[in-house]
């Protein structure tokens, strides 16, 4: 039996206990723990109940769309570890909407029932579903968060550190940081080279300037008063000074020559790839359209097409909700267009059909994730 009870100012869950139980009652009853509701323990009509103190906390089913989800369960996660740390067992916890509430810093707190017993991460999967089904889908981030949240847990099957570790914050904001720190320093790089070289060469020429002046005015000298050391040793050095300095100059040319012959080699590379790309795609398979949008278009060639949500390892990256990483494939086989599911987590339809392996033909509806696209054949668009 359970009921939720007010006294006063406070509020109740009241479940009737059933069981003897002495380590997780003394535990309940000291309440080391601050991510567990405080409960204590009443006879009535010579019956026990546990009595969980709720009335002090924010429920948080209410306040899930304006919470940040990553942070919210690494939170949860967090919690479970000093849960164990206490030697409770971690399948004795309620992971239900109507239980789990939010304290004065927002950090989650759980209802510990011990003679309640599921696994965790199967609760934790059931309750990320519940979400999806409720979940505003205006902020598409949250949204992706919880379907590739729910699918690590599916596939990984981790245990509680290798969660926390998937949630850290810290990651993502490192990353983030990372990338313009790596962009500034290079455009600084980029800056500054070509004015170093530009100075050095000003100095090259300069010098050489100088020292044909100095060996003219040495020429002068030796043809008006004769071979006098002094201008004799002047021609000598301004001559050694001039060539030094053409020297010097020359190499900084070349290098400047080697530089701008590698940035014309890398841009006649990537021109390369570009055309590689466009003759691949002179004839095409066919096109997905978009159901929602028909000016989108994806333009498949018949070289194992794969589409999924990763930059990596795709031929169209497809960043929507419910899209796997590697998604599905589109090739040609025996003259036939035919669509695979690379193992998603959420499938690909074909038509309403969930498939594996199956023929395209012109006009089927394909789903891939929450995206709906039309297929139609080259001839045809």
């Amino acid at each position: 039996m359970e009921q939720w009870i007010r006294e006063g100012f406070s509020n109740y869950y009241v479940v009737e206990k059933k069981q003897e139980i002495t380590y997780e009652k003394e535990i309940l009853l000291r309440h080391p723990i601050k991510s567990l509701l405080p409960c204590e323990f009443r006879m009535e009509d010579e019956k026990e109940y546990y009595y969980y103190e709720t009335g002090r906390y924010e429920r948080w089913w209410e306040r899930k769309n304006q919470m940040e989800p990553q942070i919210f369960f690494y939170d949860i996660f967090v919690a479970l570890e000093e849960i164990e740390g206490y030697l409770l067992n971690l399948d004795h916890l309620i992971l239900q909407k109507e239980l789990m509430f939010l304290d004065e810093d927002e950090k989650p707190v759980l209802c510990y029932f011990p003679e309640y017993e599921k696994n965790i991460l199967e609760q934790m999967r059931e309750l990320l579903e519940e979400i999806m089904e409720h979940i505003s889908y205006e902020n598409k981030e949250k949204v992706k968060f919880y379907f590739e949240f729910h699918s690590f847990l599916v596939k990984k099957k981790p245990a509680i550190d290798q969660v926390i570790e998937y949630l850290k914050p810290e990651q993502k904001q490192q990353m983030e940081e990372k990338v313009p720190e790596e962009q500034e320093i290079e455009e600084v790089e980029m800056e500054q080279f070509p004015e170093d070289r530009k100075g050095k060469s000003m100095i090259g020429a300069a010098g050489a300037v100088l020292f044909a002046a100095l060996f003219v005015y040495s020429l002068i000298g030796i043809f008006r008063y004769g071979f006098y050391y002094l201008y004799v040793l002047g021609a000598m050095v301004s001559m050694a000074g001039f060539f030094g300095c053409l020297y010097f100059f020359w190499r900084i040319r070349k290098e400047s020559g080697k530089i701008e012959e590698l940035s014309l080699d890398t841009k006649t590379e990537l021109l390369t790839e570009e055309e590689k790309t466009v003759y691949l795609l002179e004839e095409p398979v066919g096109y997905l359209i978009s159901k929602k949008n028909p000016k989108e278009k994806i333009c498949i060639h018949d070289s194992g097409f794969v589409i999924g949500s990763s930059l990596e390892g795709t031929d169209y990256c497809l960043s929507a909700i419910g899209v796997s990483r590697r998604h599905m494939k589109i090739q040609m086989e025996n003259n036939k267009v035919m669509v695979e599911d690379l193992k998603s987590t959420n499938g690909t339809r074909i038509n309403g059909k969930i498939i594996a392996k199956e023929e395209l033909n012109q006009g089927d509806v394909v789903k891939i994730g929450l995206e709906e696209y039309e297929f139609h054949c080259e001839e045809e668009t």
